[in-house]
């Protein structure tokens, strides 16, 4: 049984069409790229109000390098919070431009001034003026995931704001895992 040459091309078109309509079908069936989990978004909230209920406080505090006025101002934003029942979960401290302490609501001991300036977390906050997470380990093997914000003004960063989270305290909170953190897009 011999096939018109009209018949060919149609059945060429229909396997070419064909083929194009399976390939769409299969983009439109594959699954679009996970979102933020519960745990990296609840993070990033946490960590977003703490940057917006601290920075434009602790602006003038860095930029003049005043650890008494940065330490009042963590001290009131600090008891404001435990008083509407919404402490902070993390230590902060505040650096100046040059990687000094200027003032820390961590528990524990009253802080020195201690000299950040050579931890790569804090030169590439300040050089870049971005945020920049980390995980840092403590002597006794527990590890911290900080976040380090600049706190900019008129385009010039003139200190950081560094926030120190505890792993396995956001891990029971939130259930938030390292790939998490890593992954969280804290972005300005």
């Amino acid at each position: 049984m011999a096939v018109c040459p009209a018949a060919r091309r149609y059945k060429k078109g229909f396997g070419t069409t064909g083929l194009m309509l399976v390939a769409a079908l299969a983009a439109a069936c594959t699954p679009s790229a996970p979102g933020p989990s519960k745990a990296s978004e609840a993070f990033r909230q946490e960590v977003l109000a703490a940057r917006e209920s601290l920075s434009a406080s602790l602006m003038d505090a860095a930029a003049n390098r005043e650890p008494r006025a940065a330490g009042r101002i963590l001290e009131q934003t600090c008891s404001l919070a435990l008083e509407s029942g919404r402490p902070f979960a993390c230590g902060i401290t505040v650096l100046d431009q040059h990687g000094i302490t200027l003032a820390s609501a961590t528990p524990g001991a009253a802080i020195r001034r201690l000299d950040y300036s050579r931890y790569e977390v804090v030169t590439t906050a300040m050089k870049e003026r971005k945020i920049v997470k980390t995980k840092l380990y403590l002597q006794d093997r527990s590890a911290l995931y900080v976040v380090a914000i600049p706190l900019e003004r008129r385009g010039e960063v003139v200190g950081l704001l560094v926030l120190a989270f505890d792993q396995s305290d956001l891990r029971n909170r939130h259930g938030l895992t390292e790939e998490e953190f890593q992954n969280v897009d804290l972005g300005r």
